[in-house]
Order: structure tokens, then C-alpha cells, then sequence
């Protein structure tokens, strides 16, 4: 497969017949899909069904295949190992929504659409048309959906940071967490020059500062997330363990409640469970 792209391949798949409504792949491979979709249908309903567990991902040896759905249809992605499954599963579910939008008319319901589908995937022409339009979007943009990624990430984690600030700690303290950070910060400084104008003192970590235009939105999405590692866990050392903890729950996690659909476009959501957690 195209080792360039990160999603390299797609489909819809009715779950009870398991037959293909739409599918993408971006390979040389030629692929049956009379034969894959059931394949790909089966194996979810096995894994549901004998471990009692909802199926969400499959690994291969080169290959990620992420799934969601419901009850009537199946959306599967193939995508590489290095992407970031917060940016998946939003895909995911907003290629879902849209696909019950586009297709399904307001005085009708997919299972009545799906009685009635002859079993040719053109019938799902405007989903394959949005399907097309989300892939070469995602792939172009970066890992990216929407427009300003840079600036509403700088946003999202200046938002992370002034939260963990919130914590309560004495005078002394505070000053020890600054040079916690700016010491353990040193080095990421040094190799991530798109964090070279971040500004660190008492009242915290301002990254708004940061022009977005000099870096890539990769590169700078990993740089924030780095960052955030290393702010979480000097708070975590320096403040106790009930500070921090009335941090998360009162600041950090409203914040989070507030600005969700961010965080999940971007993947943030996944380093705040990780690093605050």
C-alpha cells in the first residue's frame, strides 16, 4: 500500500449481509471486495459475539483497521500504526453522522434504505462524494480536518496549561515548580525550535507567543504534547497529591468538558488522559 498516506483504506459494509456499500483503498493491490467486506463484517461480529466485547481495532503486521457503527452498517478504516487513533475514531463518527444525513431521507430510517439498496454501491453516491472529499482532506491538511489547526491547538494547550497553573501551592512552591519546568523544559527547547519563544514564569505557560506559521502543525502538535508531559508531571511532584487532584476536578477537567470537540479533533484528549490522569 501507499506507505505516504495514513489512511489507505475504506469501507462501509452493511453488518447484516456483510456486502460492501462503499469502499476506498489506495493501493496496487487489487482487492475483491465481494470477499474482504464479509470478511471484515464477520470478524467483528465473532469478537462481539464469542468475547463479549465491542470490537474497535484490529492490528496486522503493517496495518491499524479502526472501526465504529451501529446496528445496520459498518465504517472501517485502514491506517498506519504512527496515526493517532483520537483523530481516527473523530472521523470515524463524523463520517457516520453525515453518512445518516446525506442518505437517509427525514420521513424514512437507515433499516427501511437498506431493505431497499440493491446492493450496487453507487446508491451511496453523495457519502462516497463527502468520503472522497474527508480522505484527501485529512491527508492533505496534515492530520488536520479543519482550517486554523495551528492557532486552535495553541489555543487547546494554553488553555491545558493555565488549568494545571490553577493548582494550590505556597509561594515557595510555585517558584520551585517554575524552575521545575523551565529546567526539565530545557532540552525539548533546545531540538523543537517551534517552542523557542515559549514564555515560563509564575503564572504559567504561555504558548500563545508561538508564531504557528515557522513550524508544521505535526511538528507543532507534537511539541505541545511533549511540553504537556513535562508540566504534568513537575506539578504532580511539586504540588500534593490533593492539590493536584482538586486541579483536575476543578479546573482542568471543566475546561476539558467545555472545549471536548477540540480536543478530540486534535487528539489532545488522548494526552490529557495520559499525563493528568
Amino acid at each position: 500500500m501507499a506507505g505516504r498516506r495514513i489512511i489507505q483504506g475504506a469501507w462501509l459494509i452493511e453488518r447484516k449481509t456483510g456486502k460492501s456499500m462503499v469502499s476506498r483503498t489506495f493501493t496496487d493491490v487489487e482487492i475483491d471486495m465481494d470477499l474482504f467486506a464479509p470478511f471484515l463484517s464477520a470478524t467483528k461480529i465473532l469478537v462481539d459475539t464469542a468475547a463479549q466485547e465491542d470490537l474497535q481495532m484490529i492490528d496486522t503486521e503493517n496495518l491499524r483497521y479502526v472501526w465504529d457503527g451501529n446496528d445496520w452498517v459498518l465504517l472501517v478504516l485502514a491506517v498506519s500504526k504512527g496515526a493517532r487513533l483520537g483523530h481516527m475514531r473523530f472521523l470515524l463518527n463524523y463520517s457516520l453522522t453525515e453518512f445518516m444525513r446525506l442518505e437517509v431521507p427525514k420521513n424514512s430510517d437507515i433499516e427501511s434504505v437498506l431493505k431497499k439498496w440493491t446492493g450496487v454501491p453507487k446508491a451511496f453516491s453523495r457519502f462516497e462524494r463527502l468520503l472522497d472529499e474527508l480522505l484527501d482532506q485529512f491527508e492533505v491538511a496534515d492530520e488536520s480536518l479543519v482550517a486554523g489547526k495551528s492557532m486552535d491547538c495553541l489555543a487547546v494547550y494554553s488553555h491545558l496549561f493555565r488549568a494545571i497553573f490553577r493548582v494550590k501551592l505556597t509561594k515557595k512552591k510555585r517558584e520551585a515548580l517554575t524552575d521545575r519546568i523551565r529546567k526539565d523544559a530545557k532540552s525539548l527547547f533546545e531540538k523543537e525550535p517551534a517552542l523557542r519563544l515559549t514564555q515560563i514564569d509564575e503564572s504559567g505557560v504561555d504558548v500563545l507567543s508561538i508564531n504557528p506559521h515557522e513550524c508544521t502543525y505535526k511538528s507543532l502538535r507534537d511539541s505541545l504534547e511533549k511540553l504537556l508531559r513535562i508540566v504534568a508531571q513537575a506539578t504532580k511532584d511539586v504540588a500534593t497529591p490533593t492539590a493536584f487532584r482538586t486541579m483536575i476536578f476543578e479546573h482542568a477537567m471543566p475546561y476539558v468538558k467545555r472545549d471536548l470537540a477540540r480536543l478530540q479533533t486534535y487528539a489532545i484528549l488522548d494526552d490529557v488522559v495520559r499525563y493528568l490522569f
